[in-house]
């Protein structure tokens, strides 16, 4: 389908502005676009698969299972790792320190008076980020399609409600229409023992629907994409460029999507999509508040104190979330939400924040 929209696109007497080889609409560069941003899904599932298919071919079982469990370890400690990379972007930018004070102060500490006074709210706070992070993961998506707009000069409003609908329909179609499903919805049965003790249902519930929702999600799938394919020819004709880096964002994180999604066992779904998720946006936050974090000191000095502190986080909520939601994991559910939050307006095209 994502090929099918390709055509249609650029089949319109519009080209294609630019190409993957012009520096000026890159965002780091050609060849550093093509491994952290809009090539990164594909590196990421790529080198998942050959991890696993590779240790499984080459290696005993009881040394490839550990280099499974390794893998599967490095990329949930990377995951949680990137959550508080939002940190030098929120507090240490002094625009967007100064335009959001009240949200970036003030809410963090309701929000943790919140989840350290009611267990029903660390319980909702939980499940909460789990399908928050779904649509934070389709935001991102978006968000560097609307940065390639940018870099080429296009209207920051231009196809911007296409391109929410589109981006988040490649990524949560095809999520709804699988396995994956039934691994994000578990998590209501978290509400066992509380007020909301009727949600437990639900897992089961949805999993007797699935062959609908499979249906339903597929339907929703064809019909955004054709949608979008009708705004982009009707915009195509007015003038519209659509930038080569744009495009090859959402065939990739399309194809991707589908690939792990749709084909793969929902660990290693989650493992690929995770994997190039925070990548992206380690890469993001570096170029866009590096020079800020170095100050007057060395690059290598400021990367290796970023990539520490996000390290001792990441490996601090691994252990905070391998039991039942505590008082311990307060911080870091607290910590996943505020990310999720402030990435919806610390990052701003219309702004030309970014």
């Amino acid at each position: 389908m994502a090929t099918r929209f390709s055509s249609q696109v650029l089949a319109q007497d519009a080209s294609v502005a630019g190409s993957l080889a012009d520096p000026a609409r890159a965002i780091l560069g050609p060849k550093r676009d093509a491994l952290l941003f809009w090539g990164a899904p594909l590196v990421a599932f790529l080198f998942v698969q050959l991890w696993l298919r590779g240790w499984d071919s080459l290696a005993p079982a009881a040394i490839s299972s550990q280099a499974v469990i390794a893998l599967f370890g490095f990329v949930s400690v990377l995951t949680w790792a990137h959550l508080i990379a939002v940190v030098p972007r929120a507090y240490l930018n002094p625009e967007v320190f100064a335009a959001y004070k009240m949200r970036l102060t003030v809410v963090p500490v309701l929000l943790l008076a919140a989840l350290f006074l009611s267990h029903t709210a660390l319980v909702i706070a939980a499940v909460l980020a789990v399908f928050w992070d779904v649509h934070h993961s389709a935001m991102q998506n978006f968000g560097f399609a609307r940065i390639y707009d940018m870099k080429a000069g296009n209207a920051p409003n231009t196809l911007r409600g296409a391109d929410l609908r589109l981006n988040w329909l490649l990524y949560v179609g095809p999520l709804a229409a699988g396995a994956a499903l039934a691994t994000h919805t578990i998590y209501f049965l978290q509400f066992d023992g509380t007020m909301l003790s009727a949600l437990t249902k639900l897992p089961g519930v949805l999993e007797a629907r699935h062959d609908g929702i499979r249906i339903a999600a597929m339907c929703a799938y064809a019909g955004v994409i054709g949608w979008a394919a009708v705004d982009y020819a009707r915009a195509m004709r007015a003038g519209y460029k659509l930038p080569a880096h744009k495009l090859a964002t959402i065939l990739v994180t399309g194809a991707v999507s589908i690939l792990a999604w749709g084909f793969s066992p929902p660990l290693v779904a989650l493992a690929a999509i995770n994997l190039y998720h925070a990548v992206q946006y380690f890469a993001l936050v570096w170029v866009k508040e590096g020079g800020r974090m170095q100050g007057s000191g060395s690059a290598m000095r400021a990367g290796l104190i970023f990539a520490l502190g996000c390290a001792i986080f990441g490996l601090g909520y691994a252990a905070a979330v391998s039991g039942r939601p505590g008082l311990l994991v307060a911080p870091f559910i607290a910590c996943s939400l505020l990310h999720f939050w402030y990435d919806s307006f610390v990052w701003s095209v219309r702004k030309r924040q970014v």
